[in-house]
């Protein structure tokens, strides 16, 4: 499984994808006058949490050294 399809990094995309949808909201309520201090406030928390998510599972996202790792074929032998 590479990067791009690892669960790990489909969540991080995920949260990247939400984040730009907020700031596309943030934009149409500042054209139309509209107060965006919630948006803004909705927009922080979203940036801390994928911030926090960037840290815990990035452990769990291969890295380019992962998929160049050979991987183990060899059989589990049961312990008698």
């Amino acid at each position: 499984m590479t990067s791009d399809q690892s669960p790990a990094g489909t969540h991080l995309r995920m949260m990247e994808l939400r984040i730009e949808q907020q700031v596309e909201s943030i934009e149409r309520l500042k054209q139309s006058g509209e107060d965006v201090s919630e948006a803004v406030r909705r927009l922080s928390l979203l940036q801390r949490a994928l911030d926090e998510m960037r840290i815990q599972l990035g452990q769990l996202s291969l890295t380019e050294r992962d998929n160049k790792r050979p991987t183990r074929s060899s059989p589990v032998r049961e312990i008698s």
